[in-house]
């Protein structure tokens, strides 16, 4: 199987034998700083009340509320799941789609479940030349060829790249016109809202908006996303979700880190700064093409010899570990994403990418694998 998600420092641990704590993840995006410090006291409430005895909420209302409050909706437009993970395996049950488009390079789990599901899957792949930017009047062409349902993600991962949030509604525009829905995945939105649509899609009967709250929040072990959608989009969608997708410490979780706009402060300040830091860093190697991105990851391109998939192995040398891009569709072996680390664990990992691109060890690398 190819390499298709980050963050498995468990196969990587046990085929290494290094500890999980030893090894510098540098391949899933999560916030480094951890969970809310609400989160733990709001777990540590539910375990303390015995409420995690009796089965969850099954309309999980308290965390309905709070989502929609913190969001700026109904709470009728907002749907929550197990990760915005379930959601697009549940997207091809609910709108049974006979022809699907993918703007990609993307994640790959959507492909997966529309297969799945028989149905036909198109592509729209960005071009690297244009630096992975959306171009509507490509995407409008290709819509026009006939499809029921589409997918695309703001930021885009794994590139970054973020559509202006009049590109998004032109491209519902295009979308409701020829019958599709638009399918648009806000997963990493949070480190960059400017983009979002969480409002203006619970007037559109043809939009549905996946939100995550596992990547700004650090709860990735938690799973915990939602939907956000018109009202009766959200019904339709509500009588998809099994019973108690949502356990009740994850629920208790996601209000408590609604709740801590102090966290939610530092997390926006670290990531642009953190940001800016390490593309100015990966800059500064020759051997290397950074894009700009508005998440919490960049991506990155070799102009040496050495493949992506040669660089992870030579830094996992040294206990780091990157995200190897090349199963994406659009991208080549030099592609790969680094996620944002805090200050001394990003120089840290530049340190390492200038030992081997500035020292000779690339092409050494190279001539031995």
């Amino acid at each position: 199987m190819k390499d298709i998600h980050g963050g498995n420092i468990w196969g990587a641990s046990v085929a290494s034998s290094i500890p999980v704590e030893d090894i510098l993840d540098f391949s899933a995006s999560i916030n480094p700083f951890g969970a809310p410090d609400g989160v733990r006291a709001a777990i540590e409430q539910v375990l303390k009340k015995g409420l995690a005895s009796p089965y969850p909420d099954p309309e999980s209302s308290a965390l309905r509320s709070s989502l929609a409050h913190f969001h700026g909706v109904l709470p009728e437009e907002v749907l929550p799941g197990n990760g915005s993970t379930e959601f697009i395996y549940f997207i091809p049950r609910v709108y049974r789609p006979k022809n699907a488009l993918i703007v990609e390079p993307a994640f790959s789990e959507y492909r997966r479940a529309l297969e799945g599901s028989g149905c036909r899957v198109g592509s729209l792949v960005l071009r690297e030349k244009d630096g992975f930017a959306f171009d509507p009047g490509r995407f409008a062409d290709k819509v026009k060829r006939g499809f029921d349902l589409v997918v695309l993600a703001n930021p885009a991962n794994p590139t970054g790249a973020l559509i202006e949030k009049a590109e998004v509604m032109e491209a519902a525009k295009i979308c409701g016109k020829q019958g599709a829905t638009l399918v648009v995945d806000e997963a990493f939105a949070d480190f960059a809202e400017a983009g979002s649509i969480k409002r203006e899609c619970t007037a559109m009967r043809n939009v549905v908006v996946l939100r995550s709250m596992t990547k700004f929040f650090s709860m990735a072990g938690l799973r915990l996303g939602f939907i956000v959608a018109r009202a009766s989009t959200v019904k339709r969608f509500s009588s998809f979700i099994p019973p108690w997708s949502v356990n009740t410490l994850a629920s208790a979780a996601g209000g408590a880190a609604l709740e801590d706009s102090g966290y939610i402060s530092k997390t926006l300040r670290w990531a642009a700064a953190e940001r800016s830091a390490l593309f100015k860093g990966l800059s500064s190697i020759g051997a290397l093409k950074p894009y700009p991105g508005a998440a919490n990851f960049l991506m990155a391109k070799i102009t040496s010899p050495l493949t992506a998939a040669e660089l992870k192995a030579r830094l996992f040398s040294d206990r780091i570990f990157i995200r190897d891009l090349s199963a994406f569709r659009g991208l080549g072996n030099k592609h790969f994403r680094v996620a944002l680390r805090k200050g001394r664990e990003n120089r840290l990992l530049i340190d390492a990418l200038r030992t081997v691109f500035e020292k000779g060890r690339d092409k050494d690398i190279a001539g031995e694998l």
